[in-house]
């Protein structure tokens, strides 16, 4: 007994100390999601501060282009307005979709209801013609004529399966008719509601074409003003000198992903929007001085951007001369980039795949035309987009 009491002790101790390490591992858990949580605020929040800077009008440019950068960041201003109603109208357009299609479920139930309603009507109809054969002295003459004790037991239980029968028919069609009336109840009221959610779709597509027509009402401004080609030629050089310092950040903020799937998927990417290809890779611009360092593809305002392989976001935020424009790491450097959309779906940090909606195509950053600026990125090196892409 004496040495068995200590075996006892132990068996008892161990669910005792499991449970103490399961609890510390779950501690230990909690706290590095918190650290993870508190880093990617902490991240967004420097990042933040750098795009801050970047678009900073002091720092790039100079006392003859200060007047018309100024416009631009009125251009920035209506960007983001455009956008926040674009959201709105893309919220009311899924709920009058959800609408739409619960109405169609219940018109569906209520189309089956009916049916069952005639069915059980017909059934009620052929028990009360039955009843009424074997009813009455019909039915007396019937027993009394029947010598047989089995006969005479058969037919009263026979009687009796169709008294029974008739009242659950009648129960049944009762339940139904219930139920027609409470899923009409439904229909009406989801109806009503689809008419109120449809006016605030409209009166918030109604929105979005009057920011629209301030924002090409304020872009005819910027193009009213002359602008010196030595001028212009500073600015995109500033534009572009903003988004390398900006790449740089990201590359050096960058987390360990493996961009092998990415590199083995080139010539075979999906395309980020469906588009006629406006200005190509390497083609010159401000009078040959520069040159195109993506694609950029027309396509009409809000239509769908999509990453073109699965990443991570790494910044979606407004940038000046790419406006609102979202960058996806791929991994082992390699990134793509969306500029000019009318609104950015994703955050810092979100998970997309392939063929994933990422953005709405626009013209923000000061572009009079709508569509997609699509780069890819090779350890900060311009690579040609279309030789990504698959062939279409």
């Amino acid at each position: 007994m004496t040495r068995q009491l200590p075996e006892a002790a132990g068996r008892k101790s161990r669910p005792l100390r499991t449970w103490r390490v399961l609890s510390c591992a779950a501690l230990l858990v909690f706290a590095s999601l918190a650290s993870a949580a508190a880093d990617l605020d902490e991240t967004r929040e420097a990042l933040g501060e750098i795009v801050e800077q970047l678009n900073d009008l002091d720092t790039w440019f100079g006392d003859a282009d200060k007047k018309r950068v100024r416009w631009l960041q009125e251009v920035q201003e209506k960007d983001q307005e455009v956008a926040r109603v674009r959201r709105r109208v893309d919220e009311a357009e899924r709920s009058v979709s959800e609408i739409r299609q619960e109405l169609s479920e219940l018109e569906r139930e209520q189309d089956l209801l009916q049916a069952r309603r005639a069915e059980q009507a017909r059934h009620i109809a052929d028990h009360l013609a039955t009843a009424y054969r074997m009813s009455g002295e019909d039915f007396v003459k019937l027993l009394l004529n029947q010598e047989s004790p089995e006969t005479f037991d058969r037919m009263m239980r026979y009687h009796r399966y169709f008294s029974d029968a008739r009242v659950a028919a009648l129960v049944d069609y009762q339940n139904t008719l219930d139920a027609l009336e409470e899923n009409q109840a439904l229909l009406e009221a989801r109806a009503e509601e689809e008419q109120m959610r449809q006016q605030t779709l409209s009166d918030g597509q109604a929105a979005l074409e009057s920011e629209r027509d301030e924002r090409k009402k304020l872009l005819a401004r910027l193009d009213a003003e002359a602008e010196d080609k030595t001028v212009e030629r500073e600015r995109l050089k500033a534009d572009r000198n903003r988004l390398e310092k900006l790449l740089a950040e990201l590359q050096r903020r960058a987390q360990t992903l493996d961009g092998k799937a990415f590199a083995a998927r080139k010539g075979a990417l999906v395309w980020p929007i469906n588009g006629r290809v406006l200005n190509g890779f390497g083609q010159s611009r401000a009078e040959g001085r520069l040159a195109w360092h993506g694609i950029m593809v027309g396509a009409e305002e809000g239509t769908e951007i999509r990453a073109v392989f699965r990443g991570r976001v790494v910044f979606a935020d407004w940038l000046r001369g790419f406006g609102l424009l979202t960058i996806v790491d791929h991994g082992s450097g390699y990134m793509t980039l969306y500029g000019h959309a009318e609104l950015v779906t994703k955050n810092v940090g979100d998970w997309v795949e392939s063929g994933e909606t990422i953005a709405r195509a626009g013209r923000s950053g000061g572009q009079s035309r709508s569509g997609l600026y699509f780069e890819v990125r090779q350890n900060g090196e311009a690579r040609d987009p279309i030789s990504w892409l698959s062939q279409r």
